[in-house]
């Protein structure tokens, strides 16, 4: 009894766990960085950016000035949906798509781009 107790414990304290803890994969990145463009974080968006701390900091404000009001323009962003991941083979870069629902019923298809940094994917801009 005393280990059937320990064992359901310990599958708890992982699922708790598991629960908690932030996934680093591509399409858990790119969800939360629309919902922080959602919620007007930009700074945070810019966080999971491959760039020098000059460089995000004026891309936030870019993103604060241009995005916001083409955001606002088509009635904020209602919903979203993680549509692929594909990671290459190696396992060095990954895209995301995803289909981003504004509240005048526009959808935009978005495709987020990452490469991997020492174990933690980080978001690209790509041309």
């Amino acid at each position: 009894m005393k280990k059937l107790a320990s064992i359901i414990v310990a599958a708890m304290l992982v699922v708790c766990c598991m629960v908690s803890c932030k996934q680093n994969t591509p399409a858990a990145i790119a969800a939360d960085c629309i919902e922080s463009v959602k919620d007007g974080d930009y700074k945070g968006f810019v966080e999971t950016f491959d760039m020098s701390d000059e460089d995000k900091a004026q891309l936030a404000e870019m993103f604060e000035m241009k995005g916001k009001e083409m955001i606002e323009k088509n009635g904020g962003i209602k919903g979203y949906e993680i549509v692929d991941e594909v990671i290459e083979e190696d396992g060095a870069k990954a895209t995301v798509k995803a289909k981003i629902t504004f509240g005048n019923g526009e959808v935009d298809e978005s495709k987020f781009h990452f490469t991997n940094v020492d174990g933690e994917w980080k978001q690209v801009l790509v041309k």
